[in-house]
């Protein structure tokens, strides 16, 4: 029984200092939003075996790979796109698993996200997982709509968190 009731407290202790980690963790982080448009630049989509050909949708493992151009909203070059996506389940309905980087004056936002064939219609959500540079120990996420399947522009309202200096 005394056994039992050591394990109760020393879980009980736990979750304190978990809860008062995080909370602490809440007060040293800043955030802030901005908004980039991404204007393709480059594109090259390798169709894996089984071959589908050009009008077929895509199948599973089937790659992408691109690159777009960041704007501000006053069309102001501010950064650069890489990614890669490989398909993770084909058909009319395609997702893709994607990894990318976006470059900005001061570091690098490394970007994670399931893309989903949407047609444009729903925003895709994108993680940012990290960061160099001033944005060393970023985390966030960015919603980027599509500006419809004939439009080279992509609207991203990117949501920064960075953690304070000390």
């Amino acid at each position: 029984m005394k056994l039992k009731f050591v394990f109760a407290a020393a879980a009980v202790a736990a979750v304190s200092l978990c809860v008062v980690g995080i909370a602490g963790a809440a007060k040293k982080v800043s955030g802030t939003t901005f908004h980039l448009i991404e204007r393709d630049a480059a594109f090259q989509y390798v169709d894996n075996k089984p071959y589908g050909g050009q009008n077929s949708p895509p199948s599973m493992g089937d790659m992408f790979v691109f690159n777009s151009t960041l704007l501000t909203k006053s069309m102001k070059r501010t950064g650069t796109l890489y990614a890669e996506c490989v398909v993770v389940t084909g058909g009319q309905h395609m997702k893709a698993q994607c990894t990318g980087t976006f470059t900005l004056a001061g570091g690098d936002l490394a970007l994670q996200a399931l893309i989903k064939d949407s047609n444009g219609k729903v925003p895709d959500h994108i993680v940012i997982v990290g960061g160099t540079g001033a944005y060393e120990g970023a985390t966030g996420s960015i919603e980027a709509q599509s500006r419809g399947d004939n439009s080279p522009y992509t609207d991203d309202t990117v949501h920064l968190l960075l953690p304070k200096q000390a």
